[in-house]
């Protein structure tokens, strides 16, 4: 079992890892070698504006490609390293944090800081913006009309539903001054501006990818997505002598219809030899139900626990659901990791599991039998990452 564990736990740092800026920068710039020599245009100082959870990364890894004049880097708490958002500067950037999935006083504060900033460019600049997930909720400024309140009750209302991240985007930008191009309109008509994603968003929508503050009208660049994750997870799973199958790199149904697919994906599995991987990239639909605490990630593997007391096979298998920005939910786990005697020991120590899943209330329970995986700031945000192992059979 501490083999599976291993092994799921190494591949999903493969997908992450795939899907850091140091990874995905000196491909995409290989990719684009008239664009990088654009960039460099003496004739311009370049501004960078860096936002979302990857924020930080990003902009390291755009300094070591390109001169910067200055930049501001907006990310969320405790995705700064600490020395550097103690004194809130790293050279020529100013560094900020703010709140996620909920925005709050520093969201607003810290907005209308870089929009300044923003405001004060002429066409003797080039701006960068280098986007990532978690950015419609780091980088919002009310619109006329409407406060912070509104803005904080919406996004509470709109997660408690568990809807798509198209559709809560679609709603925030009704109350927003800077997203679906606000931004963008409000600059110096005369300043160019290149826009570098790092999608969180199944299909890459630029529209939707931190609520388009940019989009439509820059040059607009995706340098990495789940497929990129998907892809060297497979890569390192065959590496490992796992028998491959991809369900999907863009899977948006609810934990429940999840963890069911995955059920039937092990029996499935289970019908040859061979160790078996299955690997699924998307963003779980999970409506709060109730006043516990967990993601949907965690949900989806303690649906999976429970799924697994019906099924009857003679050799070990493990699943992760993850999130690969080390945050599922509003907790400080990335997700959860279960396997055929998990549901034994969680009634062992005396849980109700199914009174638990249906109060939303999957960490607590995950917790207590060493079922989370806890990781930190990734530096990246590509969704969610889900993967099943499936031991080779003792013949």
């Amino acid at each position: 079992m501490n083999s599976l564990k291993n092994d799921i736990e190494f591949l999903f740092w493969e997908g992450v890892k795939a899907a850091t800026p140091k990874y995905l920068s000196p491909r995409f710039w290989n990719l684009h070698s008239e664009l990088r020599k654009e960039l460099k245009n003496p004739k311009k100082k370049t501004y960078v504006f860096a936002l979302g959870k990857a924020a930080f990364a990003m902009a390291v890894s755009f300094q070591e490609s390109f001169p910067v004049n200055s930049g501001f880097i907006l990310t969320k708490y405790d995705h700064l390293p600490s020395e550097i958002k103690s004194i809130g500067q790293m050279g020529v950037w100013k560094c900020r944090e703010s709140s996620h999935p909920i925005p709050d006083k520093n969201t607003e504060l810290y907005s209308r800081e870089v929009l300044l900033e923003l405001l004060g460019l002429d066409e003797s600049y080039q701006l960068v913006v280098l986007l990532s997930g978690g950015g419609s909720s780091l980088f919002e400024i009310p619109e006329d009309g409407f406060d912070l309140n509104d803005i904080i009750q919406l996004s509470e209302k709109l997660l408690k539903k568990g809807l798509g991240i198209h559709e809560i985007n679609a709603e925030r930008k009704k109350y927003s001054a800077v997203k679906a191009g606000k931004l963008l309109k409000r600059l110096h008509p005369n300043l160019k501006v290149y826009t570098f994603a790092i999608s969180d968003v199944l299909g890459d929508d630029p529209a939707v990818i931190a609520s388009g503050p940019t989009y439509p009208g820059s040059e607009y660049y995706v340098m990495g997505n789940l497929s990129t994750s998907l892809s060297a997870m497979e890569v390192a799973a065959k590496s490992l002598g796992y028998k491959v199958k991809i369900i999907s790199d863009s899977w948006g149904f609810s934990s429940e219809e999840t963890a069911s697919r995955l059920i039937e994906e092990l029996l499935l599995a289970d019908k040859y030899d061979q160790k078996q991987a299955i690997l699924l990239g998307g963003e779980m639909v999970c409506p709060v139900k109730g006043n516990g605490k967990g993601g949907r990630n965690q949900e989806t593997a303690l649906r999976m626990a429970i799924l697994s007391e019906s099924v009857r096979i003679n050799r070990n298998w493990m699943f992760l659901s993850c999130g690969t920005d080390g945050t599922d939910g509003p907790t400080d786990a990335a997700g959860g990791i279960v396997g055929p005697d998990t549901l034994l020991q969680m009634k062992k120590n005396g849980w109700d599991v199914n009174k638990e899943l249906n109060d939303s209330n999957a960490y607590p329970i995950l917790k207590d039998t060493n079922s989370l995986l806890f990781t930190g700031a990734t530096g990246t945000n590509v969704n969610d990452l889900l993967i099943l192992l499936l031991a080779e059979r003792n013949l």
